[in-house]
């Protein structure tokens, strides 16, 4: 893998797109289904933001043509929303064109809080224009309960995550067992109400949880899927597709790796622990 160090090759599946496709390609053959991510983010030359426009048209094409089971995730500040917001909806809406003809789906991945609102109005635009868009949702800030009411009245296609980015107490929860509690409450709906819901999250707690609720509550199989990040727990994504749940993994690709590698190192020190206890977890 050209361009990734040793020590993040556990975490990105390679440099290039045949790299990540032909990983998803064996993620695949075990049943588990992937979310393929273009690294990078905060760009601010619309040329750059076009650049990789075209190389998700072109990952929604290759992912069609070999007949993978995969969607994507997007960070809009890859689509130029540092720079210009309109620009950075239409960019978005060449991604979500494609993704609706060829019946795939777009995750809108949610950044720091000065992106929140941004992000979320963006989305409900192109939930109102193209079937393809679901957003994610962080379950550490205190908003988010009020935005799952504006995504159940969009699509109600989301992910709901318990949120890596270092936030202020007026605006995120801060103890681990706070955000566990909230994320639990707010599933607890998600999993009755959402259309489709992505439960992220390695916690074996919210997983057991959710298996409860689904179970309890006979979710459909087609309206929900467990999400984990690839190099972490991967017994368990082939326990869950094997009892017959749908199982995701995010796995990125792409030269721009550090932010990726290092933000949940560096942003949030629960996370550190967190990360490394899971290392060595099935």
């Amino acid at each position: 893998m050209s361009g990734i160090p040793f020590y993040a090759k556990r975490w990105v599946s390679g440099a290039t797109m045949p790299e990540a496709l032909e990983r998803i390609s064996t993620l695949n053959s075990k049943k588990i289904s992937v979310t393929l991510d273009l690294l990078g983010e905060n760009i601010t030359n619309l040329d750059q933001a076009k650049a990789c426009t075209n190389e998700y048209v072109l990952m929604l094409e290759e992912i069609s043509k070999r007949n993978l089971s995969s969607h994507v995730s997007v960070k809009l500040t890859m689509l130029g929303l540092d720079v210009n917001e309109d620009v950075c909806f239409e960019n978005l809406k060449a991604i979500l064109s494609k993704a609706d003809e060829l019946g795939n789906r777009v995750a809108l991945d949610m950044e720091g809080t000065p992106y929140t609102e941004r992000t979320l109005r963006i989305y409900e635009a192109a939930a109102g224009q193209f079937k393809s868009p679901e957003i994610v949702l962080q379950a550490y800030l205190h908003r988010t309960e009020k935005d799952i009411e504006r995504v159940l009245k969009a699509n109600g296609r989301m992910r709901l995550c318990k949120g890596a980015y270092k936030e202020k107490p007026e605006h995120a929860l801060q103890k681990m067992p706070d955000i566990l509690a909230n994320y639990k409450k707010l599933m607890q709906r998600l999993l009755k109400e959402a259309n489709r819901i992505c439960i992220a999250s390695h916690d074996d707690s919210i997983i057991d949880f959710c298996k409860s609720e689904i179970f309890a509550n006979k979710v459909p199989n087609e309206r929900y899927e467990f999400q984990m990040l690839y190099g972490m727990r991967a017994k368990t994504w082939e326990t869950l597709a094997s009892e017959g749940h749908n199982m995701t993994v995010y796995l990125p690709y792409g030269e721009h790796w550090q932010a990726y590698y290092s933000r949940r190192l560096a942003e949030r020190k629960e996370n550190i622990f967190f990360v490394l206890r899971n290392l060595f977890r099935d």
